[in-house]
Formats: C-alpha cells, structure tokens, sequence
C-alpha cells in the first residue's frame, strides 16, 4: 500500500509547510466536519478552511463521504463473511452495523481461519494463516477505529497480505489491502488470454482492477466490450457460410444477432442472453454501487461464457490431435 505524504496536498503556502515539519501538524479533510482540520498525530485541533464536499477516493466520488452522517439507525447490512470481506469486497465499500452492540464485527477481527488466494511470491495458488491475534475489547469499534488482519503464506511465512479496515459511527469498510483485488484477481484470468486476444485480455483486466478500486460503471463497460467482441468473433466465423445477410445482421438488435449466431455461439450465452440489457442498463441508468453490487454475478456470467469456449477450443484440438496421430498410425502399419 502506497500513503503520499500530506505536506504538500494540504499545505496552503510555503509557511505552512516550514510550520508543519516543525511542529510534526499536517492538514487533512475531515469526513465528518467537512473542513479541513489542521492534525497532529493525536488527532484534530480546530477547523480551519472549508473545502469541497465531493472527494474522490480512487475514481469513485462519494458525495456523502463529507455532508452525511451515518448513524447506523437507517439499518443493519449483513456482513460478508470474513474471506470474501478480504477477497472479494471492493475498497470503501461501506456496511452499517449498531454502533451500540458489543463487538459488532467479532468474527471478522477475530479471524483465525485461513484464506486461500494467489501469493505473488510463490506465484501460485496458496493457504494463508492469520499472523498474530488482537487484544479483545467491547467498544473501540465506536469512534474512528483502524484495525489489520495479517496472514502469511504457508509455503513461506515471509510471503504476507494484509487488510485494513475502518470503523466510525456506525459504519465499517475496508480502505486497504496488499495484494489488491486485482492482483489477486489476474493470475486466475490468463486461462482466457487465448479465447480474448491481447485486447480482450487486457480489457478483462481493466474491469476487475476498476471494479476492485470501487469503478462498477467504467468496470461494466468493459465488460460489454468483451460481449461485444465474443459475438464479433462468431459474426466472423458465420460471415462466410452459404445464406449469410450482412444487412440483417446489421439492423438486428443484440438479441436478434445472438440467435442468428447461435451455431458459433456457447450454450450459456444462448440461455442468458439477457447479460447484455443487464450490462447496458448498468453503464446507462445505475449507480456505481449498484454496478459494483452486480458487477460479481455480470463477472461470473462472462467467465461461464469463456470457460464454455476453451472447452469447445480443447475439444477441437483434442479431436485434431487424434485424426493426425491415427492417420500417421495408420501410415505406419500400412508400410509393413
């Protein structure tokens, strides 16, 4: 994980500056004034200018992260458990708990299992351990609580990821981890690298690495174009067959050109062809936290569609393999 320094964002003049590496006081945007609060590493000291109310956190802008005060009364979220929290849940995606129970997230600080996930210093798949345990107590989740979970690989106990979670008022989310979503993500995504091409491929890993930063809509457009080019593919592979109407094609609507396709098409996309209208309702009318809520299942959709390609791509290999491996068997016997 990556922290700029302060000093020169929030530093208004060079006197500033000089007083803040004197006197250890940094200025940062408070989320829940809503002004930037001169800091030292105690804590804020008093208001000092207002700034804009719209902060973008890693290409996501969060209105709300600095005019509205969640309470934890509007509802409960249902937590994730504590393995997709750190796997699978994007940064800053927020939960509401009851600020007045005690030890609302018990199982996910308390974690003892394991994770299993990519180690970018095996590079492979490996089990992670949970490294240290923390000190037990009722109610520190109330007020601006930070608290990690580290593990370590079981193949080399200095191969190690983390995850960084923040607890205020009622809220609980996770603002950093090491590997990222994407990192993690990638290795199990070259599979597809030969179904996609360089472009796809790269496309592919664009809308987890945006949808791991908290991106759902500019993650769903890249998703589309991936649809998009699996059905250009088959268009390709039909344009020339006996019968073929360019012209029709054309006018047709996605699933119009889908049946027309559906030779040189996989099953499940024949049976969800619906996919596409999910993924342009998602880049036109959602919100970001709406495409991030689907974006898995849209994900899934998409992956199911590939995996039925490298199996057809493996079966066509498999049988041409046979049929050359036969026909010089059945060369050989006959020259004796």
């Amino acid at each position: 994980m990556a922290y700029s320094s302060p000093r020169s964002i929030y530093a208004h003049s060079n006197n500033d500056r000089q007083q803040a590496i004197a006197d250890r006081t940094f200025y940062y945007p408070c989320g829940i004034a809503g002004l930037t609060h001169p800091s030292t590493r105690t804590g804020a000291i008093k208001p000092r200018q207002p700034v804009m109310s719209n902060v973008r956190l890693r290409g996501v802008v969060r209105s709300d992260f600095m005019t509205q005060k969640k309470t934890g009364n509007e509802g409960i979220d249902e937590f994730p458990s504590p393995q997709d929290f750190c796997l699978k849940v994007p940064l800053y995606e927020r939960f509401r708990f009851n600020k007045d129970e005690r030890s609302p997230f018990f199982a996910l600080e308390h974690y003892e299992g394991i994770l299993d996930c990519y180690c970018h210093g095996c590079g492979r798949h490996s089990v992670f351990n949970r490294l240290g345990k923390p000190e037990y107590n009722e109610y520190h989740h109330t007020h601006n609580y930070l608290f990690v979970l580290w593990f370590f690989c079981s193949r080399d106990k200095n191969h190690r990821a983390c995850f960084v979670f923040r607890s205020h008022q009622g809220i609980l989310e996770k603002i950093g981890q090491f590997p990222s979503l994407a990192d993690l993500a990638i290795p199990d995504l070259q599979k597809y690298r030969p179904v996609l091409g360089e472009e796809g491929f790269r496309e592919l890993t664009r809308a987890v690495g945006l949808a791991s930063h908290g991106v759902g809509v500019g993650a769903f457009v890249y998703l589309r174009r991936i649809f998009e080019g699996l059905i250009e593919q088959a268009r390709t592979t039909t344009a020339g067959e006996f019968g073929w109407e360019e012209a029709a094609f054309a006018a047709a609507r996605m699933d119009g050109k889908i049946v027309m396709l559906q030779r040189h098409l996989p099953k499940f996309l024949l049976d969800n062809r619906s996919l596409y209208g999910i993924m342009s309702v998602g880049v036109h009318t959602l919100t970001e936290g709406d495409c991030l809520k689907a974006f898995p299942v849209v994900r899934v959709g998409i992956e199911l569609i590939l995996d039925e390609h490298l199996e057809r791509h493996a079966r066509e290999q498999k049988i041409a393999d046979a049929t050359k491996g036969i026909s010089a068997l059945g060369s050989a016997l006959k020259g004796k």
